[in-house]
């Protein structure tokens, strides 16, 4: 199963992991973690960074593409996702 994590750098300096998101049935992405970043995620989604500059937005249900583009919406000192693994 594909999924990807996003980490939150806390004050102490520690990653934790507040949102974890995983292509299920149908190339579906279901997120599940801390309240009210979740419900951000599927509400209204991610921006799909292409190579022609145009930003489209993405959605859980648009599958692999929303997972890929995870890492390109969370890479600040603080909110980082990880590449796609494989569990």
């Amino acid at each position: 199963m594909k999924l990807v994590k996003i980490l939150e750098l806390n004050s102490e300096g520690i990653q934790k992991v507040i949102a974890t998101c995983r292509l299920v049935e149908n190339d579906i992405v279901e997120c599940t973690g801390e309240e009210p970043f979740v419900s951000r995620l599927i509400n209204q989604g991610i921006r799909d960074y292409t190579k022609d500059g145009s930003q489209q937005q993405l959605l859980p249900k648009d599958g692999l593409r929303f997972l890929e583009q995870l890492k390109y919406n969370f890479k600040s000192g603080y909110l980082n996702a990880t590449d796609v693994l494989e569990e």
